[in-house]
């Protein structure tokens, strides 16, 4: 049988509608498949200063929250909860997991704050879920996790000038990375001791200006400076009370060592006992060190006072007056 010209044309425009339906069919599949599961993104370079703050953000297709767990040292294999990493989450149970409400566009964003997470700088691993399950029972679109470092802080520091007097001036400036609200300064020297905080700008920055009331008080030669970092709990455990080197965290607060006053430790030896106390286990705090040399009073600045004239300078004239004085009364 041989079809007409026309009968072929409409095999044909069939043909080609059959592969339009089934081409858009399987689109529309793939796009379905796609919209499954959950994502998870961080902002940044995935490498953090404990202290600092991170965004996490992503999408949930399965269900209306998004759960939150953390993997890596120290942390049970099973996941620890992403605000206490310490504390093992439980399958099944929601209030061992953070979680945050899913958007209706279905994306999804958390604000890990690390001030105080207690865990120790290395490699680890954030998952976000669509139900409240540990490691173990995650699989396949349930999988997704984005890796993170954890750094310690630290906090480099000098002062301008580098040669200080008394009675002079001067400042200290530096970089306090991971976000803390403020750093704390110390001076030290014989029979003395002052401290300051001051807050950290936006870029990690301080600047600390010790003024001349300050300086003045100084003794002279060698003091010490030391410039002190809160690090995760974001605040300074190691402090001065009264007379006392303090400790906050050990036994909810104990004086340490008498820095000022009778009997108390003087100069090189309060800087020794400041430092052994910042670096006790129990204290997250950390520290820059700056020695400082002091020199005497700065010179005032000489005033030029015109000298008066000596009366001697005037004797070889009034020697002449008196001879002129002598020739005319002779000549009388």
């Amino acid at each position: 049988m041989v079809l007409s010209t026309d009968e072929n044309k409409c095999r044909y425009r069939k043909m080609i509608l059959v592969l339009i339906l089934a081409g858009t069919a399987v689109l529309l599949i793939s796009s379905v498949s796609a919209e499954t599961g959950v994502t998870i993104s961080v902002k940044g370079d995935q490498s953090y200063y404990l202290g600092e703050e991170i965004v996490l953000s992503g999408a949930n297709y399965d269900s209306d929250f998004t759960y939150f767990f953390i993997t890596g040292p120290g942390i049970s294999p099973g996941g620890g909860k992403l605000t206490s990493p310490l504390q093992e989450v439980i399958s099944g149970d929601t209030g061992s997991f953070d979680r945050v409400q899913t958007k209706p566009d279905k994306t999804w964003e958390f604000i890990l704050y690390t001030y105080n997470l207690g865990i120790n700088p290395g490699p680890y691993a954030i998952y976000a879920v669509s139900q409240p399950k540990t490691a173990a029972q995650i699989t396949g679109a349930d999988n997704k996790s984005a890796r993170v470092i954890f750094k310690k802080p630290f906090i480099p520091a000098g002062i301008t000038p580098s040669a200080i007097s008394q009675g002079q001036p001067f400042t200290v400036t530096g970089f306090a990375e991971g976000e803390p609200d403020a750093v704390q300064v110390w001076i030290i020297g014989d029979n003395y001791l002052f401290t300051t905080t001051s807050p950290t700008n936006p870029n990690s920055s301080f600047t600390v200006n010790i003024t001349t009331q300050t300086s003045e008080k100084l003794p002279k030669g060698q003091c010490y400076l030391i410039v002190q970092h809160p690090m995760q709990n974001n605040q300074l455990d190691i402090i001065v009370s009264g007379d006392w080197v303090r400790n906050l965290q050990l036994n909810n607060g104990t004086n340490l060592f008498r820095a000022l006053g009778p009997g108390s430790l003087q100069g090189n030896d309060v800087k020794k006992g400041l430092i052994f106390a910042l670096n006790d286990p129990g204290v997250d705090d950390t520290y820059t060190e700056i020695p400082l040399m002091v020199n005497d009073t700065v010179p005032a600045t000489p005033v030029q006072h015109q000298t008066p004239a000596s009366p001697l300078q005037f004797v070889p004239v009034g020697a002449l007056v008196l001879i002129a004085g002598i020739v005319v009364l002779s000549r009388r």
